[in-house]
């Protein structure tokens, strides 16, 4: 007790201003279910605390949106945040739509003040048609992500063959009427993109001139992936397109300051047409590609097409595939002058992966096989 006792008396005696800098990232560090709780708890602590909790604004600023939220709540917690940039999260999956729109539509008064918003929820398209507003002036991270529907464990005792789920609600998002000109991060997982809606969506890319990081992953639907032209993105400096069902995807995005691109296809893909990205992420030196181990020409192409790459990473090959082999054996004919960071999942052919080494052995600084660091430079692998 009397420990406690000095430990208490000790942190009584910090500054206020040093006092509200751990309490603000106490309540930034806490568990997603805790967080709207935590400053609460923290001003009962003490008086002191109590003051130094209400008197930090920055407390107050990030909001969890699930089945505990209450709107008094969060009209306390808005008067406490000053005019500082709120975040906004909805990632309880058990919440319903219509009660997250209804907390999303009381907020709606301070949208000028959202600087950050992320969605994972089954029903993640419908919250961003009718819970995010169309216009957003200090928005600077979107993250929106369709996540699984939870199931009902305790039905399966009664019910085994349980019927399917409903299908989602026809959604509209009308990209072509949001304006988010300030956004530098966008996440879409999940949410289509319909193909009457291509062209609107590349528009609104298009309008986000600042916007630095882009990733998409599964967001087009059957026959939406032809792109009536390609756009300019000169800021972007990471793009992300995950689960890419045709070759036409990669045309839809120039990116001429691109430093970290990742690409993965769809698994059940075998054909792939030729497509001529040109230059499209000819600055990118860090390159990702996953599930390219069926498509030799494919994996050619767009290696050619990154001519700069530093560190090159070919994931999740598939060793089923007469293709396993091919990566190896590629980088032999296909010379990357900048090549230092070499990682191949799914080759098993040391000799192929020497002789690609060889190749570039005056670049290379590490190659790693199956996660192995075989440590290069070494005498093994350099002659």
């Amino acid at each position: 007790p009397c420990k406690c006792a000095s430990t208490m008396t000790s942190i009584q005696l910090l500054p206020p201003e040093l006092l509200s800098m751990i309490l603000d990232i106490t309540c930034r560090t806490t568990s997603p279910s805790k967080t709207t709780e935590a400053p609460q708890l923290l001003g009962l602590v003490s008086k002191l605390w109590r003051a130094v909790v209400l008197g930090t604004p920055s407390i107050w600023t990030t909001y969890y949106i699930d089945k505990t939220m209450t709107s008094r709540g969060a009209e306390h917690a808005l008067a406490r945040s000053g005019s500082l940039p709120l975040t906004l999260r909805v990632v309880d999956d058990s919440s319903n739509v219509v009660a997250i729109n209804e907390h999303l539509s009381k907020l709606g008064s301070r949208s000028a003040r959202w600087r950050t918003v992320e969605v994972a929820h089954p029903d993640a398209a419908a919250i961003l048609e009718t819970g995010i507003p169309s216009t957003l002036p200090a928005i600077h991270t979107m993250v929106v992500r369709a996540t699984p529907r939870p199931i009902d464990l305790s039905r399966l005792d009664h019910h085994p063959f349980l019927p399917p789920l409903p299908p989602h609600p026809p959604v509209s998002l009308e990209w072509n009427m949001r304006r988010y000109s300030t956004l530098r991060h966008l996440d879409l997982c999940k949410v289509a993109v319909k193909s009457s809606e291509v062209a609107d969506f590349l528009d609104f890319l298009e309008a986000c001139s600042d916007l630095h990081h882009l990733s998409l992953d599964g967001i087009w639907e059957r026959d939406s992936y032809v792109a009536p032209r390609s756009i300019t993105l000169p800021a972007l400096r990471e793009l992300e397109l995950r689960r890419v069902p045709s070759s036409s995807v990669l045309k839809w995005i120039i990116a001429p300051n691109l430093e970290r691109l990742l690409l993965e296809k769809i698994a059940q893909l075998r054909y792939w047409t030729p497509v001529e990205i040109g230059s499209h992420y000819g600055t990118a030196t860090d390159v990702t590609l996953l599930r390219f181990s069926t498509l030799p020409s494919a994996l050619r192409d767009i290696l050619r097409a990154v001519p700069l790459v530093s560190q090159l990473k070919l994931l999740s090959f598939d060793i089923r595939s007469p293709y396993a082999l091919c990566a190896d054996i590629i980088l032999q004919e296909q010379t990357l002058p900048c090549l230092a960071i070499l990682h191949i999942q799914g080759i098993f052919s040391l000799y192929q992966l020497k002789k690609a080494v060889e190749v570039h052995r005056e670049t290379l600084t590490e190659v790693k096989v199956h996660c192995l660091d075989l440590g290069l430079p070494e005498e093994s692998l350099a002659r």
